[in-house]
Formats: C-alpha cells, sequence, structure tokens
C-alpha cells in the first residue's frame, strides 16, 4: 500500500451506526468519506472525525440516484482518492401495517436499500478493481427478518444476492491478479 491511506465510504453515516463506523474506519487510519442526503448533517461526523486527527469528506448523495451516486463516487475519488471499502449502511424506514402503507412509503424503503446498496457497488466497484484490493459491507438488522408494519424493510433485508454478488466479484480480482502473475512469470 502507498503512503496515502485506502479510502472508505459509509452510506448513511450523518448519525447512528453509519457515524459509528466512519469514526472506527478514520481511528483506524482510512480516509473516510461520509455520505448522507445532505451535506450539514454529514460534516457533524466529519467534524468528529477531524477532531481526531482524521481525514474525512462530506459528501450528499440520495444512494437510490443514479446521477447523484456516479457524482458522489467521482468526487470521493478526486478528493480523496479511489474508494476501495464500501459500506452500504444508508437506511429509511417507513413503518406502518401494510393495508395503510403508501406505494411511496413502500418505494421509499426498497429504493434506498436495494438499487441503493446496488448503485453504490456498481460505482466503486471499478476502482477496487483498479487497485485490485476492496472490501464491501453491507449493513442490515434483525427487523430484515420481519416485524410487524415492516412488511417494506423486512422484504428488502439486503439480500443475500448482492452479497453473493460481492464475494463473487472479490474472488474474479483475486483470479484476475493471479493470472496476471502468471502471465508475467511466463514472459
Amino acid at each position: 500500500m502507498s503512503d496515502s491511506p485506502r479510502v472508505a465510504v459509509v452510506t448513511g453515516s450523518a448519525r447512528g451506526i453509519g457515524a459509528a463506523t466512519a469514526q472506527r474506519l478514520a481511528a483506524e487510519g482510512f480516509a473516510v468519506a461520509v455520505l448522507d442526503l445532505e451535506v450539514p448533517a454529514a460534516k457533524t461526523t466529519v467534524d468528529a472525525i477531524e477532531s481526531c486527527g482524521g481525514r474525512a469528506l462530506a459528501v450528499g448523495a440520495d444512494v437510490s440516484d443514479p446521477d447523484q451516486v456516479s457524482a458522489a463516487v467521482d468526487r470521493i475519488s478526486t478528493e480523496l482518492g479511489a474508494p476501495t471499502v464500501l459500506v452500504n449502511n444508508a437506511g429509511v424506514t417507513r413503518d406502518n401495517l401494510l393495508f395503510k402503507m403508501t406505494l411511496d412509503d413502500w418505494g421509499s424503503v426498497v429504493n434506498v436499500h436495494l438499487p441503493g446498496s446496488f448503485l453504490m457497488t456498481k460505482a466503486v466497484q471499478k476502482y477496487m478493481v483498479d487497485a485490485r484490493f476492496g472490501r464491501i459491507v453491507n449493513i442490515s438488522s434483525t427487523s430484515a427478518l420481519g416485524n410487524r408494519g415492516q412488511s417494506n424493510y423486512s422484504t428488502e433485508g439486503r439480500p443475500a444476492g448482492l452479497h453473493q454478488d460481492a464475494r463473487h466479484r472479490a474472488r474474479q480480482v483475486r483470479c484476475d491478479r493471479e493470472l496476471h502473475r502468471a502471465r508475467l512469470h511466463r514472459q
């Protein structure tokens, strides 16, 4: 690894588990992109990281919007460096009994959790492949197993398919690296 720190992106990190995760990664030496819907909310976490000597950047983006995700990851790459660690933590709840739940409430939860995780993973993957290193952590909750009034939340539950795809991509990067080494040894 070079002298510059690895860059981690933590979505939904203005407060709660995301903020604690961002601060922990910074304490471990990562430069951290604190990504949340609004920059002012993310700035509180950035201030906490910087007050302890860490390096962080507040980034505002809706993870369910492809254009915002692309712009956010481009900015992170330019200002902090290539992101090689991603923590998909962003989440929303719109709890209600199913017969009272609106389609907008259903959609807002599912879109942040599913397409949001997909879009963020897709956006940072190219940097991980280039660096031949990457880690993706998908945060979930036991509520994803099902609670009354949370059918939208438990439906998305950070599905195993995304986890399996992340594992497959990691294996692919390792295999590509080994193939590259084998080619170099044959020359």
